[in-house]
């Protein structure tokens, strides 16, 4: 079927199949049918809406080989991604995206229009062979319902998420019932994970995993009342139930935000402000598959707090006021100093906090800004200007999973130093001239 274009319709389809799917295919067209389908694409127009697999696409689908089949579906894909994610699709990956599929039952995959869980199932394997052969695709998706386009970050940004990409097992997302658990808790730390490749991303903004892949949509209606300190009982009746909580936070309070698992070995938290909008998501910051979090309360109101999970099961909800003190501030402007030269010894106590630093810069002197793993595996570093403008960001450049920045400063004056990481746990930061 080489040589489709690049919208193939099921008319131009049906000129090139042989005479057993043909008849297939009329089979379930009427000629009103066919008239319609010579003048639509197969499947491009709806392969990132809501409605697709169509009843009508995956019958269709039934009648063809497996090879034709794939033709098909990397066309329709290829003829999706570059106008509704704005990434070109090189002759390479479509090839890779061809070869891809031809591991997984494309025909069933295109059929899974039943159970949620047979939805999962196809939506990982159609993800998973984007990540394999079309990553900025992916990382397009996944930006695509915060409003972000991928030409929007810059370098660092767009390396950091490609490196987070090719730390994914994709072949656990082949779409088999057994993999489907590890896949979407894979496919969660992704999503989460691209926050600390785009920090900006972090607030305000709507739960990072794509729409169809997310626990349902979030609503603030019917949520339980949590008593602050006092531990709530809950139970999920399916892998993909939620639950959601509401606590009364207190202005300049920090709180705790646990869930100890039960009969629910693997639960996650996500915590809304109080119109609903993603704030944070944790999975298993607590150890032992327990989510945490921690959040200083800007304002007094209420927020909300969604237990989910991979699988069913019981759970215990606790929202406690924290007495966590804090060894470095988590913004710029209590950043602790530091003198050029000396090691500073700091800890993240919980996933996604940050620590800030600064030293005085000297115009024409360059600087080596280093982060030394210890309980904290994999540190990160951002560096600012005097007006908290980001001027470089590192994850892995000094080996071993540790950050280095070499930095020439322009002027003399402060600079900030952000270590952030993946995880909690301790580190040394130390700043060189070179």
């Amino acid at each position: 079927m080489a040589g489709l274009a690049s919208e193939p319709s099921w008319s131009e389809i049906l000129d090139r199949l042989s005479a057993s799917e043909q008849s297939c295919i009329r089979g379930v067209l009427d000629e009103a049918g066919l008239d319609q389908a010579g003048r639509e694409s197969a499947m491009s127009r709806r392969l990132f809406s809501n409605d697709f697999p169509t009843a009508e696409d995956a019958t269709m689908f039934a009648c063809l080989a497996a090879g034709t089949a794939a033709d098909v579906f990397v066309a329709s894909m290829v003829a999706a991604i570059e106008p509704e994610l704005g990434v070109a699709v090189s002759d390479a990956e479509r090839a890779c995206l061809r070869d891809w599929l031809d591991r997984i039952d494309l025909v069933a995959l295109v059929q899974s229009t039943g159970t949620a869980a047979d939805d999962a199932e196809a939506g990982l394997a159609f993800l998973g062979s984007m990540a394999a052969c079309v990553p900025d695709g992916l990382i397009s998706l996944f930006l695509q319902e915060t409003g972000v386009r991928l030409d929007e970050l810059d370098e660092d940004e767009r390396t950091c998420a490609r490196e987070l990409l090719a730390e994914v097992d994709w072949d656990g997302l082949d779409g088999s019932e057994d993999d489907v658990e590890a896949a979407y808790e894979a496919l969660f730390s992704l999503s989460f994970g691209l926050l600390g490749c785009v920090p900006d991303l972090a607030e305000g903004q709507p739960a990072p995993a794509p729409e169809e892949f997310s626990q349902g949509e979030f609503s603030t209606e019917g949520a339980k009342p949590v008593p602050v300190g006092e531990p709530v009982e809950g139970d999920l009746d399916s892998a993909y139930a939620t639950e959601v909580f509401v606590f009364e936070a207190v202005e300049g309070e920090s709180y705790e935000i646990a869930v100890a698992p039960g009969t629910l070995e693997d639960p996650t938290l996500a915590l809304y402000d109080a119109d609903g909008y993603w704030l944070d998501s944790d999975d298993d910051s607590g150890g032992d598959l327990a989510p945490l979090l921690f959040r200083d309360a800007a304002d007094s109101g209420p927020l909300y707090v969604e237990v989910g999970g991979f699988g069913a099961g019981s759970y215990t909800l606790t929202v406690a006021v924290s007495d966590l003190v804090d060894d470095h501030a988590d913004s710029p402007e209590d950043a602790t100093a530091v003198t050029v030269g000396e090691p500073a010894a700091g800890v993240l106590h919980y996933a996604g906090e940050v620590d800030f630093f600064v030293f005085e810069a000297v115009s024409g002197e360059s600087y080596g800004i280093a982060v030394a793993p210890g309980t904290l595996e994999d540190p990160t570093l951002a560096l600012y200007d005097a007006g908290v403008w980001q001027l470089d960001f590192d994850d892995d450049s000094g080996g071993s999973l540790a950050p280095l920045l070499l930095w020439e400063a322009a002027d003399s004056g402060p600079l900030y130093v952000e270590v952030g990481g993946f995880g909690a746990g301790s580190y040394t930061l130390t700043i060189t001239r070179r």
